[in-house]
């Protein structure tokens, strides 16, 4: 048996992220989150990354709300070839996370047990039938307002491809890295985004600018962030692009830690 050496709290001395991540370092874990919005328009106001067709992604009620899922394809059934089950990764009512499993009903639209979700962190398959991925476009939306799309996979999707992330209440999270790709061939700038300054406080509604990166249009970038940036609870994180003209495709992505703001040992 290999002698892994502690510190004085018994944490595991070997590289932290591969603890952390190894769920070896109790109070915290890892949170990422990737996102792909293809043919990007000139909007004054940016597009925020992801499949929606919505510019800025839209998010539930602070006070809490039921959710729907639905495919355009009869096949994400529980018995299909298809997407079978969805698990919905969100924050309830006091800002804290919970997880529930729903069973597809293909183009008939199936509803949570949570009526207290304010926030959609993720969303990706359980089960799947023999094509392993979504058939359709799996939407998740707001109870009784079926053009209010918080999510989306597919088609021939298994994970949520919206960047968008509510950092827990009774957390902190820590970027550790990002990372870009585009082709198209337009100037573009983009931008991670998040509603809290420098030093760590909220800011709510003001999606400050933590890392920007202008390109041509046709290019991969990726960066390790040390120090790591502070983000608080309950803070918004996104990205975001502008470009001068319509035509480009992009993938993000960003990493880091979520820390919980009190740890007992």
């Amino acid at each position: 048996m290999t002698h892994i050496n502690r510190d004085r709290f018994n944490t595991p001395l070997i590289d932290l992220g591969f603890n952390i991540a190894a769920g070896e370092c109790e109070g915290y874990k890892v949170m990422s989150a990737m996102g792909e919005r293809d043919n990007v328009a000139a909007t004054a106001t940016g597009e925020d990354i992801s499949p929606l067709s919505a510019t800025t992604i839209p998010v539930p009620s602070s006070s809490g709300e039921r959710i729907s899922i639905v495919s355009t394809d009869a096949d994400d059934t529980l018995l299909g070839d298809g997407l079978r089950q969805i698990e919905i990764e969100y924050l309830d009512g006091d800002g804290l996370e919970q997880q529930e499993i729903v069973d597809m009903a293909g183009q008939t639209p199936v509803h949570t047990v949570a009526t207290d979700i304010t926030f959609i962190n993720d969303c990706h398959a359980v089960t799947v039938g023999d094509t392993g991925v979504s058939e359709g476009t799996v939407s998740v939306y707001k109870f009784g307002a079926a053009s209010t799309i918080y999510n989306q996979l597919g088609p021939s999707g298994n994970k949520s491809l919206v960047i968008t992330r509510k950092v827990p209440s009774d957390k902190t999270f820590f970027v550790t890295g990002w990372t870009v790709g585009v082709n198209g061939g337009k100037l573009m700038s983009l931008r991670l985004r998040a509603t809290s300054d420098d030093h760590g406080q909220l800011r709510e509604g003001a999606f400050l600018f933590k890392r920007s990166l202008k390109t041509g249009g046709d290019s991969a970038f990726s960066e390790v962030v040390n120090p790591p940036i502070q983000i608080p609870s309950n803070a918004i994180l996104k990205v975001t692009a502008w470009a001068d003209g319509v035509g480009n495709d992009v993938s993000v992505s960003f990493n880091g830690i979520l820390k919980d703001n009190i740890i007992t040992r």
